[in-house]
């Protein structure tokens, strides 16, 4: 009788994203990995082949996660006020209950990258795609009037960005709310005043 997986993929992923998002990559053992997986060790090397793929594999979700929460946000509200919630957002998640653990994508490149180049490669290709998006979206947001017409979008979104990593790190290190409030104050106010005439 051919050997079928007892478990949904997509859920034991995610039990992995979240051991190494906790503890860091070199320190969960094997061990602890599949304790967290809840899979045994044959079923884990047929279905992911190595530690090391189950993170790449992590990655790629978070982030193809993260990148469709963002598009719907976009979707769903006008250029400024999408970049508002999404700041309000982060806040709210860097301020809450697992604010410490930080941003997935961040602590792996930070531990990583230095060498391991593919990481280092999703992590600069993720965060240009991030800054990507903020870019469209202010220049959206200029264009219907929503932000003053001087500012200029490529180094208000490097700004921008450099801001959110900066939530996502002071909630890694359980910072005080009003100071990553503060951040995000800072971060708003990059956007300037609304100058859309109303109506």
């Amino acid at each position: 009788m051919p050997w079928e997986k007892q478990f949904d993929k997509r859920e034991v992923l995610d039990r992995a994203v979240r051991a190494f998002w906790a503890g860091g990559y070199e320190a969960t053992s094997m061990t602890e990995l599949l304790e967290q997986m809840g899979i045994q060790k044959g079923s884990f090397y047929a279905t992911f082949g190595c530690k090391r793929q189950v993170l790449l594999d992590g990655l790629h979700t978070y982030t193809a996660e993260h990148f469709a929460a963002l598009a719907a946000l976009a979707r769903e509200a006008s250029p400024r006020a999408a970049l508002e919630r999404h700041l309000v957002d982060v806040t709210a998640s860097v301020t809450g209950p697992e604010g410490n653990l930080g941003c997935f994508l961040v602590n792996t490149a930070l531990e990583l990258s230095s060498r391991d180049p593919e990481i280092q490669q999703i992590a600069q290709r993720t965060l240009a795609a991030h800054e990507g998006f903020y870019r469209d979206l202010l220049a959206a947001a200029r264009e219907r009037g929503e932000v003053p017409a001087e500012l200029d979008p490529e180094a208000t979104a490097r700004a921008l960005l450099a801001l959110v990593l900066g939530m996502r790190v002071l909630g890694r290190s359980a910072a005080p709310s009003e100071v990553v409030e503060s951040v995000r104050d800072q971060a708003l106010g990059l956007l300037g005043t609304r100058t859309q005439r109303p109506g």
